[in-house]
């Protein structure tokens, strides 16, 4: 009786040492987390939120420049990314601060709404989201930096509001970019692919016998997975968008006319051209607007840019990465500690300060 107390108390001591000792790792791992590593005229930055950029930067000089950070030169230029990112920091927090003393702010719904609009400009989710995914980004990473790029453009507006157009100015423009305004012709073209001379005869002679639209045979038959459930209907497109073969046949068809089936490396196609739009120069006044705003946006960022690069100048930004920090030190030394129980080749590099 007295040996069960005895094993009862112990478990219990156990039990009290462990739920201790957990309380203990997690405060100190959110203390080690929370610690200001860099601050911007007293603003201060977590290790966390620096450990982020730091690791959303690497992430996109890996993307955009295929740098290799495990490398030895990709660790030559580490030192560059983190100055980067630090610079990258103080710019959003002196953004942040001007923009609360100005009363600017940027509401999640004006996030979703503009991340909607994005999306839209994709076929798909699933395109969209893979996009993003070239980029190093996910949908909640690229929501944060829409955040980010919205609160920058209203702060833009305001430090930028006195900067004018003039109409001399557009019309230079439009003169100097003309091209940009004109529009080449464009055909609305509905096909169908399919691998088989045969299969596709068939369809052909079904097509101008009326047996079957063009929307049903395309749904039914066609193997192009792009048009395929939109009824074979591809859209609007100009010259040099479809097969070499495809287009010189296709460009030349009356409207709603049915092309023979076209061969290609591909397989066989038919196509139609359901509507025509005829080149066209946008004229002055219909792109006279569009082309103050660009202008208008163009000056208010010079200046922007300059306000913040004289605001980055001038700020106050200290960095504190040394051992000093108490929690950093505990940290490593728990790390240690549970690294005593690892087979030698399950150890890893104690966790650095700056990283």
């Amino acid at each position: 009786m007295k040996s069960n107390s005895i094993l009862k108390i112990v478990f219990l001591v156990f039990v009290v040492l462990f739920v201790l000792g957990s309380a203990f790792v997690t405060f100190v791992y959110h203390q080690m987390k929370n610690y200001p590593v860099i601050k911007v005229n007293n603003i201060p930055i977590s290790r966390q939120e620096y450990k982020d950029r730091l690791n959303f930067m690497k992430t996109q000089y890996a993307v955009l420049y295929n740098i290799d950070f495990t490398t030895t030169d990709g660790q030559k230029l580490l030192g560059k990314v983190k100055e980067e990112t630090i610079k990258d920091l103080a710019r959003w927090k002196i953004l942040q601060e001007e923009a609360k003393k100005r009363g600017i702010s940027v509401s999640n719904q004006e996030v979703e709404q503009r991340l909607k609009e994005i999306e839209k400009e994709f076929p798909s989710t699933l395109q969209f989201e893979m996009a993003l995914a070239q980029y190093g980004l996910d949908r909640n990473t690229f929501k944060e930096e829409l955040k980010k790029n919205l609160l920058y453009r209203k702060l833009m507006d305001e430090i930028g509001k006195d900067e004018k157009v003039s109409e001399d100015e557009i019309k230079k423009y439009y003169n100097e970019n003309i091209k940009l305004f004109e529009h080449p012709k464009e055909y609305k073209v509905h096909l169908i692919l399919v691998k088989d001379e045969k299969k596709a005869n068939q369809i052909y002679n079904d097509l101008v016998s009326n047996k079957i639209t063009f929307t049903e045979a395309a749904k039914k038959y066609s193997e192009d997975t792009t048009t395929k459930d939109k009824g074979g209907e591809l859209g609007f497109i100009t010259e040099g968008t479809l097969p070499e073969e495809v287009e010189k046949v296709t460009i030349k068809l009356p409207i709603n006319q049915i092309s023979k089936p076209i061969k290609t490396k591909d397989g066989y196609y038919i196509t139609k051209v359901s509507e025509i739009k005829e080149a066209y120069t946008t004229p002055y006044f219909q792109a006279k607007a569009e082309i103050e705003e660009k202008l208008l946006t163009d000056k208010r960022g010079k200046v922007m840019n300059k306000w913040l690069e004289d605001q980055l100048n001038k700020a106050k930004i200290e960095k504190d990465f040394s051992d000093k920090d108490i929690w950093m030190r505990i940290w490593r030394k728990l790390i240690e500690i549970q690294q005593l129980f690892y087979r030698k080749e399950a150890k890893t590099p104690l966790p650095k300060t700056d990283e």
